[in-house]
Protein backbone atom coordinates (compact mmCIF):
# COMPACT_ATOMS: atom_id res chain seq x y z
CA UNK A 1 0.00 0.00 0.00
CA UNK A 2 2.57 2.30 0.84
CA UNK A 3 4.53 1.36 -2.51
CA UNK A 4 1.41 2.37 -4.21
CA UNK A 5 0.91 5.58 -2.71
CA UNK A 6 4.35 6.50 -3.62
CA UNK A 7 3.64 5.70 -7.23
CA UNK A 8 0.56 7.48 -6.98
CA UNK A 9 2.67 11.15 -5.88
CA UNK A 10 5.11 10.46 -7.87
CA UNK A 11 3.16 10.77 -11.23
CA UNK A 12 1.03 13.80 -9.68
CA UNK A 13 3.81 15.75 -10.14
CA UNK A 14 5.09 13.94 -13.55
CA UNK A 15 3.96 16.94 -15.45
CA UNK A 16 6.36 19.08 -14.04
CA UNK A 17 9.13 17.29 -14.08
CA UNK A 18 8.47 15.22 -17.23
CA UNK A 19 7.06 13.22 -19.61
CA UNK A 20 6.89 9.61 -21.25
CA UNK A 21 7.46 9.36 -24.50
CA UNK A 22 6.26 5.51 -26.26
CA UNK A 23 8.10 2.74 -26.77
CA UNK A 24 10.96 2.46 -28.96
CA UNK A 25 11.32 0.41 -32.23
CA UNK A 26 12.92 -3.09 -31.79
CA UNK A 27 16.59 -2.48 -32.09
CA UNK A 28 19.24 -0.19 -29.86
CA UNK A 29 22.15 1.51 -31.39
CA UNK A 30 23.04 -2.08 -32.72
CA UNK A 31 22.59 -3.86 -29.83
CA UNK A 32 18.95 -6.57 -30.10
CA UNK A 33 16.05 -5.96 -28.00
CA UNK A 34 15.88 -9.35 -26.71
CA UNK A 35 17.13 -10.16 -23.42
CA UNK A 36 21.13 -11.19 -24.74
CA UNK A 37 21.11 -8.06 -27.05
CA UNK A 38 19.80 -5.81 -23.81
CA UNK A 39 22.66 -7.46 -21.33
CA UNK A 40 25.32 -6.92 -24.04
CA UNK A 41 24.04 -3.56 -24.06
CA UNK A 42 24.49 -2.97 -20.73
CA UNK A 43 28.04 -4.71 -20.69
CA UNK A 44 29.21 -1.90 -22.83
CA UNK A 45 27.99 1.03 -20.90
CA UNK A 46 29.59 -0.52 -17.69
CA UNK A 47 32.76 -1.16 -19.53
CA UNK A 48 33.16 2.66 -20.79
CA UNK A 49 35.65 4.63 -18.83
CA UNK A 50 34.15 7.38 -16.88
CA UNK A 51 35.28 10.68 -15.09
CA UNK A 52 33.96 12.48 -12.42
CA UNK A 53 31.66 15.15 -13.14
CA UNK A 54 32.85 18.19 -11.11
CA UNK A 55 34.22 22.12 -11.27
CA UNK A 56 38.11 21.80 -12.40
CA UNK A 57 40.11 21.29 -15.55
CA UNK A 58 39.45 17.69 -16.35
CA UNK A 59 35.33 18.35 -17.24
CA UNK A 60 36.28 21.36 -18.92
CA UNK A 61 38.28 19.62 -21.24
CA UNK A 62 36.76 16.81 -21.82
CA UNK A 63 33.68 18.52 -22.88
CA UNK A 64 35.87 21.13 -25.12
CA UNK A 65 37.41 17.69 -26.60
CA UNK A 66 33.70 16.22 -28.12
CA UNK A 67 34.13 16.78 -31.83
CA UNK A 68 31.84 19.37 -34.00
CA UNK A 69 30.12 17.36 -36.92
CA UNK A 70 28.49 20.23 -38.52
CA UNK A 71 26.18 20.89 -41.71
CA UNK A 72 26.53 24.84 -41.54
CA UNK A 73 29.66 26.74 -40.22
CA UNK A 74 29.29 28.10 -36.63
CA UNK A 75 30.87 30.91 -34.79
CA UNK A 76 33.76 30.36 -32.15
CA UNK A 77 30.98 31.86 -29.84
CA UNK A 78 28.64 29.27 -30.71
CA UNK A 79 31.04 26.65 -30.29
CA UNK A 80 31.97 28.21 -26.85
CA UNK A 81 27.94 28.63 -25.61
CA UNK A 82 27.48 24.84 -26.84
CA UNK A 83 30.69 23.24 -24.35
CA UNK A 84 29.70 25.91 -21.55
CA UNK A 85 26.06 24.87 -21.82
CA UNK A 86 26.97 20.72 -21.24
CA UNK A 87 29.70 22.21 -18.68
CA UNK A 88 27.05 24.24 -16.94
CA UNK A 89 24.48 21.50 -16.75
CA UNK A 90 26.76 18.61 -15.54
CA UNK A 91 27.90 20.74 -12.70
CA UNK A 92 24.80 22.14 -11.57
CA UNK A 93 23.45 18.62 -11.17
CA UNK A 94 26.67 17.10 -9.27
CA UNK A 95 28.29 17.01 -6.28
CA UNK A 96 30.16 20.37 -7.23
CA UNK A 97 25.85 22.17 -7.59
CA UNK A 98 23.78 23.25 -5.31
CA UNK A 99 20.26 23.74 -5.38
CA UNK A 100 21.07 27.31 -5.91
CA UNK A 101 23.40 26.05 -8.67
CA UNK A 102 20.61 24.25 -10.13
CA UNK A 103 17.83 27.06 -9.89
CA UNK A 104 20.36 29.71 -12.06
CA UNK A 105 20.69 26.58 -15.16
CA UNK A 106 17.02 26.63 -15.27
CA UNK A 107 16.60 29.98 -15.12
CA UNK A 108 19.60 30.99 -17.39
CA UNK A 109 17.62 32.22 -20.26
CA UNK A 110 15.16 33.90 -18.17
CA UNK A 111 11.66 33.50 -17.25
CA UNK A 112 9.90 32.33 -20.46
CA UNK A 113 6.85 30.08 -19.26
CA UNK A 114 4.98 32.37 -16.80
CA UNK A 115 2.34 29.05 -16.77
CA UNK A 116 5.18 26.87 -15.91
CA UNK A 117 5.87 29.32 -12.62
CA UNK A 118 2.00 28.92 -12.23
CA UNK A 119 1.96 25.24 -11.80
CA UNK A 120 4.75 24.84 -9.73
CA UNK A 121 3.22 27.51 -7.28
CA UNK A 122 -0.12 25.58 -7.03
CA UNK A 123 1.69 22.35 -6.71
CA UNK A 124 3.24 24.03 -3.78
CA UNK A 125 -0.52 24.74 -2.25
CA UNK A 126 -1.07 21.40 -2.88
CA UNK A 127 2.05 20.32 -0.51
CA UNK A 128 0.52 22.79 2.34
CA UNK A 129 -2.98 21.27 2.65
CA UNK A 130 -5.29 18.29 1.06
CA UNK A 131 -4.50 14.89 -0.05
CA UNK A 132 -1.00 15.69 -1.68
CA UNK A 133 0.28 16.76 2.26
CA UNK A 134 -1.45 14.06 4.04
CA UNK A 135 0.60 11.05 2.08
CA UNK A 136 3.97 12.83 2.61
CA UNK A 137 3.11 13.09 6.13
CA UNK A 138 1.94 9.75 6.13
CA UNK A 139 5.36 8.45 4.08
CA UNK A 140 7.35 10.16 6.86
CA UNK A 141 8.32 12.38 4.33
CA UNK A 142 9.36 16.35 4.47
CA UNK A 143 6.70 18.84 3.39
CA UNK A 144 8.91 21.17 1.01
CA UNK A 145 8.42 24.63 1.89
CA UNK A 146 8.88 27.85 -0.52
CA UNK A 147 10.04 31.00 0.33
CA UNK A 148 7.98 33.69 1.23
CA UNK A 149 8.87 35.70 -1.27
CA UNK A 150 7.49 33.41 -4.23
CA UNK A 151 10.04 34.48 -6.67
CA UNK A 152 11.21 32.04 -9.77
CA UNK A 153 14.41 31.56 -8.58
CA UNK A 154 12.82 30.47 -5.17
CA UNK A 155 9.94 28.60 -6.33
CA UNK A 156 12.49 26.11 -9.02
CA UNK A 157 14.96 26.10 -5.78
CA UNK A 158 12.92 24.57 -3.60
CA UNK A 159 11.10 22.27 -6.09
CA UNK A 160 14.59 20.94 -7.08
CA UNK A 161 15.39 20.33 -3.58
CA UNK A 162 12.08 18.27 -3.08
CA UNK A 163 12.76 16.21 -6.81
CA UNK A 164 15.78 15.39 -5.26
CA UNK A 165 14.18 13.89 -1.86
CA UNK A 166 11.87 12.14 -3.71
CA UNK A 167 14.65 10.47 -5.87
CA UNK A 168 16.43 9.53 -1.79
CA UNK A 169 19.62 11.58 -2.87
CA UNK A 170 21.64 15.31 -2.84
CA UNK A 171 22.17 14.98 -6.74
CA UNK A 172 21.72 12.88 -9.95
CA UNK A 173 25.40 12.82 -11.38
CA UNK A 174 28.35 11.24 -10.54
CA UNK A 175 30.24 10.53 -13.90
CA UNK A 176 30.42 11.12 -17.37
CA UNK A 177 31.60 9.73 -20.93
CA UNK A 178 31.90 11.13 -23.69
CA UNK A 179 33.36 8.40 -25.91
CA UNK A 180 31.04 8.19 -28.39
CA UNK A 181 29.69 11.48 -27.91
CA UNK A 182 29.65 14.51 -30.76
CA UNK A 183 27.60 17.83 -30.96
CA UNK A 184 26.10 17.96 -34.27
CA UNK A 185 24.75 20.92 -35.63
CA UNK A 186 22.44 21.76 -38.21
CA UNK A 187 19.88 23.84 -40.00
CA UNK A 188 16.10 23.32 -40.08
CA UNK A 189 12.79 24.92 -41.46
CA UNK A 190 9.67 23.18 -42.36
CA UNK A 191 7.97 20.56 -39.69
CA UNK A 192 10.07 19.77 -36.80
CA UNK A 193 11.12 16.26 -36.32
CA UNK A 194 12.03 14.93 -32.41
CA UNK A 195 14.56 14.10 -31.16
CA UNK A 196 12.86 11.68 -29.34
CA UNK A 197 11.52 10.52 -32.71
CA UNK A 198 15.36 10.13 -34.23
CA UNK A 199 16.27 8.16 -31.25
CA UNK A 200 13.47 5.30 -31.18
CA UNK A 201 13.65 5.43 -35.07
CA UNK A 202 17.64 4.52 -34.33
CA UNK A 203 16.78 1.80 -31.66
CA UNK A 204 19.02 4.29 -28.98
CA UNK A 205 16.86 3.86 -26.46
CA UNK A 206 16.20 0.66 -24.40
CA UNK A 207 12.26 0.35 -23.06
CA UNK A 208 10.89 3.66 -23.32
CA UNK A 209 12.04 7.16 -22.81
CA UNK A 210 11.28 10.23 -20.04
CA UNK A 211 11.36 13.46 -22.18
CA UNK A 212 11.08 16.68 -21.12
CA UNK A 213 10.52 19.54 -23.62
CA UNK A 214 10.50 23.87 -22.76
CA UNK A 215 8.03 26.24 -23.55
CA UNK A 216 10.35 27.33 -26.41
CA UNK A 217 9.84 24.09 -28.07
CA UNK A 218 6.40 25.15 -28.96
CA UNK A 219 7.82 28.36 -30.16
CA UNK A 220 10.21 26.80 -32.43
CA UNK A 221 7.40 24.34 -34.08
CA UNK A 222 5.32 27.89 -35.13
CA UNK A 223 8.07 29.48 -36.16
CA UNK A 224 9.89 26.56 -38.45
CA UNK A 225 5.79 26.36 -40.08
CA UNK A 226 5.82 29.76 -40.59
CA UNK A 227 9.03 29.52 -43.15
CA UNK A 228 11.84 30.56 -40.51
CA UNK A 229 15.24 28.79 -40.19
CA UNK A 230 16.58 27.90 -37.15
CA UNK A 231 20.14 26.30 -36.08
CA UNK A 232 19.96 23.04 -34.09
CA UNK A 233 22.84 21.34 -31.77
CA UNK A 234 22.20 18.05 -30.09
CA UNK A 235 24.65 15.48 -28.49
CA UNK A 236 24.50 12.76 -26.39
CA UNK A 237 26.60 11.11 -22.95
CA UNK A 238 26.47 8.37 -21.18
CA UNK A 239 26.02 9.28 -17.48
CA UNK A 240 26.63 7.38 -14.18
CA UNK A 241 24.31 8.03 -11.04
CA UNK A 242 26.10 8.83 -7.95
CA UNK A 243 27.60 5.69 -6.40
CA UNK A 244 26.51 6.33 -2.63
CA UNK A 245 23.38 6.53 -3.80
CA UNK A 246 22.88 3.33 -5.85
CA UNK A 247 20.34 1.15 -4.72
CA UNK A 248 21.79 -2.04 -6.72
CA UNK A 249 24.67 -3.72 -7.08
CA UNK A 250 26.24 -1.53 -10.25
CA UNK A 251 25.14 1.79 -10.21
CA UNK A 252 23.10 2.89 -13.34
CA UNK A 253 24.25 4.36 -16.46
CA UNK A 254 22.05 5.90 -18.82
CA UNK A 255 22.34 7.89 -22.11
CA UNK A 256 21.13 11.45 -21.84
CA UNK A 257 20.30 13.29 -25.19
CA UNK A 258 19.78 17.07 -25.31
CA UNK A 259 18.82 19.71 -28.20
CA UNK A 260 19.67 23.17 -28.63
CA UNK A 261 18.53 25.66 -30.79
CA UNK A 262 20.59 28.75 -31.15
CA UNK A 263 19.01 32.05 -30.77
CA UNK A 264 20.16 35.64 -32.33
CA UNK A 265 18.76 37.50 -29.61
CA UNK A 266 19.73 36.18 -26.92
CA UNK A 267 22.99 35.03 -28.15
CA UNK A 268 22.86 31.74 -26.61
CA UNK A 269 21.93 28.06 -26.88
CA UNK A 270 18.85 27.37 -25.74
CA UNK A 271 17.41 23.53 -24.69
CA UNK A 272 14.54 22.38 -26.55
CA UNK A 273 14.16 18.58 -25.42
CA UNK A 274 16.11 16.49 -23.17
CA UNK A 275 15.48 12.98 -22.76
CA UNK A 276 16.41 9.58 -21.21
CA UNK A 277 16.03 6.38 -21.17
CA UNK A 278 13.21 5.37 -18.29
CA UNK A 279 15.59 3.95 -15.99
CA UNK A 280 17.21 6.95 -15.03
CA UNK A 281 17.09 7.98 -11.61
CA UNK A 282 16.74 11.32 -12.30
CA UNK A 283 14.35 14.44 -12.23
CA UNK A 284 14.48 18.10 -14.19
CA UNK A 285 11.99 20.83 -13.95
CA UNK A 286 12.46 21.70 -17.92
CA UNK A 287 9.16 21.22 -18.68
CA UNK A 288 8.66 24.43 -16.46
CA UNK A 289 10.79 26.82 -17.97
Amino acid sequence: MKLLTIRTLYFALITIFSSAAAEPKSQYGGFASDTDGHQAYLDYIHGLEMIPVGTGAELQQAVEAVPVESDIAITPEQEADLCAWLYDFLVAFSASGSDSLAAAFYLREGVNNPDGIQKIKAQFAAFESGPAATQLKSLGMEIPQRSVDDTPFALFQAMHRFGLNMKGRDYFFGNVSFLDSKYRVFERQGEYESYSDYTQAHGLLPIGATMWSPQLRKEVEKGLKAGEQRVFAQFMFIVEEPEEFASFEATVRHPFFVRLVWSPKKNMWRLVEALVSNNAPVLFLFNST
